[in-house]
């Protein structure tokens, strides 16, 4: 006897470091619970009923008093408004290619018992039983990060109905799993930021709530907060806007983020310092104008579970007033059927077209565009049903999102092909925004890319008011040349196209949801030679110009009006003028387009005149003018952009 207790003793002097955060991390397999709860390394501040128990390997003592401390991390009874603290984990269910299968059913299985209507008794056994197979089969040390996570959240929010000996496991391996990957030798994918957030910010921070008593947790428990601050500081411009590179997987950066505040209430912590939390106070401002109906963000990969549940969460938890209009749309979100189950009552959700346009106000404008975010989201209002464009330009094939009365037209990347005498120019370009403009009445961006012999621009504008867009790729080169541009807008997923016989124009619809595209430099009858073709080649929207000179410009009008989808319509190639003389559309180009009683100019000029050039009996110095006719018949400019 005296034997063995000297070989325990020797042990727990061994572990000091070795079972804390921090200290080297050696297997203890061999180890029973008893054991193990000896050799834990206590903070002095630990409550010392709970570190008695322990050292004396009293299980049913500690599991008392640890069910008390976890009632005070435990988020059951949190905040209004926000999802399960059992479900969340399910947000970044996809974020990490380890199967999630197994945890994430759990996790279900478990909520559904904690909210039914069993009694107390019946309920507390199956959550214990659920948790004891799974334990079994692996438990915290299966699934990954993200399995790691739902394995803490088991233990804040279900721990205190365990069994002693199924709590005292769950906590062991929870927490030795968490040390381990305290270790950092953890792997992660480039172009996935959000795993990094997760496993250097959010387990840290979760670790250190919930193991709070162990030596080592305010360590780890502040180097986890350091990075959700400096990333969540590195990842946003000064107004909110997210960098785009993180758009096709926002939601599981904003999971993080959101779950890590939770957790952080829940245990009278604080995540944020007074600037970090305005930040991310303009974070979800900005991601409720990046986002769709049903809480998917622009331009994201699909990746995520359950979008609405957690844009709802993020608002609640966010600080924004319930009354300001980016808040009421994510608030406003129909509920996810993953969350509320199939058997919801729950009706599908139906866009509606709003019958009332607000009235403009600059200071709560749902548009915004950054130079260092490298994207732009122009949005005509806060309301469901609006019209929307996203452009994020940070790779060398731009991506765009158009969305009419929220239903997606064009989703993707903005490829482009430019031959230069027969010879293919390099589509390997960076773009910067050199225009942004956004008034009551239109939102505008114009990207440029200059280099070699040739630069590349693009414009994109979307109306405000009037539920049209125009798509405009374009170069210019130093000497003429024949060119060859094919530029390609990829139609969303499940829109369908419809291609005149007589002319040149092409309907698309989403739906019930018609739109009519105008590829203004093309003549508009079929039987007149075009030097190019619209086209739906590769689920694209495929525009093929030929022009000789030192210029191309090929502008697309996307019009999906419904006062319009009747009326007749034209467009032709308009004479562009210069001290009386005609000039070349290689050094200006201008386009009307007329549908029904609406009217529009869209004029470009690419090398500068000596003087103001008149087109439609408009004269203008400017580079770029985009105007309409009212019925008065005089040009009323909507976008003036200087040479």
């Amino acid at each position: 006897m005296r034997t063995e207790t000297t070989t325990i003793r020797g042990q727990i002097s061994m572990a000091e470091e070795q079972l804390a955060f921090g200290g080297e991390v050696e297997s203890t397999a061999e180890l029973d619970n008893c054991q193990y709860l000896t050799q834990v390394a206590w903070r002095p501040s630990a409550d010392k009923r709970l570190t008695s128990a322990a050292s004396q390997g009293d299980i049913a003592t500690f599991a008392k008093h640890l069910r008390k401390q976890l009632r005070g991390v435990s988020q059951r009874s949190g905040k209004s408004g926000v999802t399960s603290a059992l479900l969340q984990p399910l947000w970044s269910k996809r974020a990490f290619d380890a199967d999630h299968e197994q945890w994430s059913n759990l996790l279900q299985k478990l909520h559904k018992q904690v909210t039914s209507s069993k009694s107390d008794a019946k309920r507390t056994s199956e959550v214990n039983n659920l948790v004891a197979r799974e334990l079994a089969a692996g438990g915290p040390f299966a699934g990954g990060p993200a399995g790691l996570l739902a394995w803490m959240t088991i233990l804040s929010e279900v721990g205190d109905l365990l069994s002693d000996d199924v709590l005292v496991s769950v906590w062991r391996q929870t927490q030795e799993a968490s040390r381990r990957l305290s270790m950092g030798d953890e792997e992660f994918d480039a172009d996935a930021p959000d795993q990094q957030l997760l496993v250097q910010g959010e387990l840290p921070w979760r670790s250190g709530l919930l193991f709070s008593s162990v030596k080592g947790a305010g360590k780890c428990r502040k180097a986890g907060q350091s990075c959700l601050r400096r990333e969540l500081e590195g990842m946003t411009d000064g107004d909110g806007t997210p960098h785009a590179r993180l758009l096709h997987r926002l939601p599981l950066t904003l999971a993080v983020f959101v779950r890590s505040m939770q957790a952080g209430l829940a245990a009278g912590e604080k995540l944020w310092s007074s600037a970090s939390a305005e930040r991310f106070e303009m974070l979800v401002e900005r991601v409720s104008s990046l986002s769709l109906p049903d809480g998917r963000t622009a331009l994201s990969n699909g990746a995520s579970f359950a979008p609405a549940s957690l844009m709802k969460s993020a608002t609640m938890l966010s600080g924004l007033s319930k009354r300001q209009p980016s808040a009421s749309r994510l608030l406003g979100m129909p509920d996810d059927a993953e969350i509320v189950g199939k058997k919801s009552r729950s009706k599908a959700h139906k866009v509606a077209r709003p019958k009332r346009v607000p009235r403009f106000d600059k200071d709560e404008s749902p548009s915004s565009q950054s130079d260092w975010a490298e994207l732009a989201c122009m949005r005509n209002n806060w309301q469901v049903g609006s019209d929307s464009c996203v452009i994020a330009h940070h790779e060398s094939q731009p991506q765009v999102l158009l969305t009419a009365f929220e239903h997606s037209l064009i989703d993707g990347d903005w490829r482009t092909t430019v031959s230069q005498n027969g010879e293919f120019l390099s589509d390997d370009v960076s773009w910067e925004c050199v225009c942004w403009f956004s008034d009551k009445d239109v939102d505008y961006i114009e990207l440029q890319s200059k280099g070699g012999d040739v630069s590349f621009f693009r414009q994109v504008l979307l109306s405000r008011t009037d539920h049209w867009a125009m798509f405009a790729d374009g170069l210019i080169g130093k000497e003429a040349a024949k060119y060859e541009l094919t530029t390609q807008l990829p139609l969303a997923d499940g829109v369908m196209t419809d291609r005149s016989e007589r002319t040149r124009e092409m309907g698309i619809s989403q739906g019930k949801l018609k739109a009519k595209v105008y590829p203004l430099a093309l003549d508009q009858q079929r039987v007149a030679n075009a030097h190019g073709a619209l086209t739906d080649d590769d689920a694209s929207l495929t525009l093929r110009q030929t022009v000789t000179g030192k210029s191309v410009y090929a502008p697309m009008v996307i019009d999906w009006s419904p006062d319009r989808r009747k009326c007749e319509f034209q467009w032709r190639r308009l004479t562009v003028a210069e001290d009386g003389r005609s000039v070349p559309p290689d050094l200006a180009s201008g386009f009307r387009l007329r549908i029904g009683k609406h009217q529009w100019l869209i004029y470009r000029s690419f090398h500068e005149g000596e003087t103001a050039r008149t087109v439609l009996g408009h004269h203008s110095p400017h580079e770029t003018v985009i105007a309409e006719f009212p019925v008065s018949g005089d040009v009323e400019p909507l976008v003036m952009v200087e040479q």
